[in-house]
C-alpha cells in the first residue's frame, strides 16, 4: 500500500471508480499523504524534514494508524497528514472528505449543503462545514502577474419586505435598504496560447467601500507592481493605475469594449460566474464567508488548460478567434487542492458558525 502511487488518480473517471479508489480508510490515508507531501513527510510544527512513524494499530501497535513524531530533538512534536490543517481533529472518515473534494470540484458551480449532506449520508449541518473547510483549501496566496484584469461587481439583494417598516418617501426616509455589498475581482491571463497551457488564475474578495485607498491596497497586495493592468475607466482604476508597469482601460459608456488586447471581458466573465454560482446554487451567502466561497469559484476557474483556437462569427458578421478550453479531469485537481493547506485551519464554534484560526485565504487576509 506505502507503494500506492497517485496515477490512481488518472483512473478515476466516475463515480464508481472514485468509491473503488477511496473505499478503505487505509488507502485514503496513503493518498492524502503523498498529495499533502509529495516530496516526503514534513513537521507542520517546525518544518523540519525527518520524522518516524510511529506503530499502529494496523500493524500490532497501540498508536492510531498514521502517527508519526519528528525527528527534530528541540522539536519531537507528534502529528498526522491532517494536522494543522482544515482536516485537524476531524472526526469524518477521510473517504468522506475525499468524497466531498471529488463531487464539489467535479460540479461545474459547487454543490450545496443539503445536496452534499444527501450524497455524503451526513447531517447538513455537517455538510455546511465541510464544504467551508474545502473552500479554505482552495485558497491561493501568490501575487498574480503578466497582463491582470480587474473589475468591481456587487453581490447581495435588497431585504425582504417588512409590513410594519415604514413606506418609501421623499428623501432618505423609509428607503428600502440593500445588502448589496462591493467585491473586486482580479483575473491573471494566460502567459502563452499553445495548447496545452495553464489558464490563468483568479481571485474575489469584498472590498469596505469604494475608496482609492481600499481598492489599491487590495491590488497592491495581490499584483506584482510589475503588471499590466486592464480595467474600465472607473475613477478608482484611473487614480491608481500609475501603480503598476502599465494600464489600459475601456469606456463602456462610450461603448468601447475591445481595443486589440484591451478589454476586461476575463474579468466581467469571471464576476457574472460568481453571481450565477450564487443565484443558481447557494441562492445566498454570507458576507462574512464570501471570501471562502470566491476561493472555490477562483480555484475552479484557474483548472483549465488551453485546447486551441477557433474562427467564430459574431452576430454583427465579424470574424474572431475563440480560444477552446479543456477542464483538467477532476481526480487530478486533488494534488493541487492539497499542496498548501497545511497552516490553515477551521474550528467550530458553540453556535454551529466557524472560526479560521490561520486566516491565509483569498488577498492574504
Amino acid at each position: 500500500m506505502a507503494g500506492m502511487g497517485l496515477e490512481v488518480l488518472a483512473r478515476i473517471k466516475t463515480v464508481s471508480d472514485m468509491t473503488t479508489a477511496f473505499r478503505s480508510e487505509e488507502r485514503c490515508r496513503h493518498l492524502l499523504e503523498q498529495m499533502v507531501w509529495p516530496r516526503g513527510r514534513l513537521c507542520p510544527v517546525c518544518g523540519y524534514r525527518e520524522s518516524t512513524a510511529l506503530r499502529g494499530r494496523d500493524c500490532g501497535g497501540t498508536r492510531r494508524p498514521g502517527l508519526y513524531q519528528c525527528a527534530n530533538p528541540e522539536c519531537r512534536h507528534q502529528f498526522t497528514v491532517t494536522t494543522r490543517t482544515p482536516l485537524h481533529a476531524t472526526k469524518l472518515p477521510l473517504r468522506i472528505w475525499l468524497t466531498a473534494m471529488w463531487l464539489i470540484l467535479q460540479s461545474d458551480k459547487g454543490i450545496s449543503s443539503i445536496r452534499l449532506a444527501e450524497m455524503l449520508g451526513v447531517s447538513q449541518p455537517t455538510a455546511w462545514r465541510i464544504g467551508h473547510a474545502i473552500r479554505l483549501m482552495l485558497a491561493r496566496e501568490h501575487q498574480f502577474g503578466g497582463i491582470v484584469e480587474t473589475d468591481e461587481f456587487y453581490i447581495g439583494g435588497a431585504l425582504r419586505k417588512d409590513r410594519d417598516s415604514p413606506k418609501p418617501g421623499r428623501g432618505r426616509k423609509g428607503q428600502p435598504r440593500t445588502t448589496k455589498r462591493l467585491a473586486l475581482c482580479v483575473v491573471e491571463r494566460p502567459h502563452e496560447m499553445s495548447p496545452g497551457a495553464a489558464a490563468g488564475s483568479a481571485r474575489a474578495r469584498l472590498i469596505e467601500d469604494r475608496s482609492a485607498k481600499a481598492i489599491g491596497g487590495a491590488l497592491a497586495e495581490n499584483l506584482d507592481l510589475g503588471s499590466h493592468l486592464m480595467s474600465d475607466e472607473w475613477g478608482v482604476f484611473s487614480a491608481i493605475g500609475h501603480n503598476f508597469a502599465a494600464h489600459d482601460a475601456v469606456g463602456h459608456d462610450r461603448q468601447d469594449f475591445v481595443r486589440g488586447m484591451v478589454h476586461v471581458n476575463s474579468a466581467e466573465g469571471f464576476s457574472d460566474r460568481v453571481r450565477r454560482t450564487v443565484v443558481g446554487v447557494f441562492h445566498h451567502i454570507s458576507p462574512a464567508h464570501a471570501d471562502l466561497y470566491f476561493n472555490e469559484i477562483g480555484f475552479r476557474w484557474s483548472q483549465r488548460t488551453v485546447a486551441g483556437q477557433a474562427i467564430r462569427q459574431t452576430r454583427k458578421g465579424r470574424t474572431k478567434v475563440q480560444t477552446l478550453w479543456d477542464r483538467i479531469p477532476t481526480a487530478l485537481q486533488l494534488p493541487a487542492a492539497f499542496q498548501s493547506i497545511v497552516g490553515r485551519q477551521l474550528r467550530r464554534t458553540r453556535q454551529g458558525s466557524i472560526i479560521i484560526k490561520c486566516h491565509v485565504a483569498a488577498f492574504g487576509l
